[in-house]
C-alpha cells in the first residue's frame, strides 16, 4: 500500500497576484499596437486600463485625441520608454483613417 499525500490545490504566489507593472504594461501595450499595425491596422487597439491614472483607459486608440496621445508619451517617458513611438504610430493610423473618412463623404 502506497502513503499518497493529497496536497491542497497550489494558490498563486503573491508575485503572481500582484497587477502587472505599468513598464510591462507599456510594453505589451506598444507590441500589441505594432503588430496589429504590420498587420493592417492599430486603430482597434484599446489602450490599457491598468497603465496610470492619467492615461485614457479603455479607448479605442484611433479615437483618442492628440492631447490624450501627448498624455501617453508622457507617461511612456516617465516610465523609462520611448513615449514617442506611440505618436508615431497614432499618426500612421490616423493617415490611415483620413483616406478612408474621406471617401465616405
Amino acid at each position: 500500500m502506497t502513503d499518497e499525500v493529497r496536497r491542497p490545490p497550489q494558490q498563486p504566489h503573491s508575485d503572481q497576484a500582484r497587477s502587472p507593472h505599468p513598464q510591462d504594461v507599456w510594453d505589451r501595450f506598444i507590441d500589441e499596437l505594432d503588430r496589429r499595425g504590420q498587420a493592417g491596422s492599430a486603430a482597434d487597439v484599446l489602450t490599457p486600463t491598468a497603465l496610470h491614472a492619467h492615461a485614457p483607459s479603455g479607448k479605442r486608440f484611433a479615437d483618442l485625441s492628440r492631447e490624450e496621445i501627448d498624455n501617453l508619451a508622457r507617461i511612456g517617458s516617465y516610465l523609462g520608454r520611448r513615449g514617442d513611438v506611440v505618436k508615431t504610430i497614432w499618426e500612421q493610423t490616423q493617415r490611415q483613417i483620413k483616406p478612408r473618412k474621406s471617401r465616405k463623404r
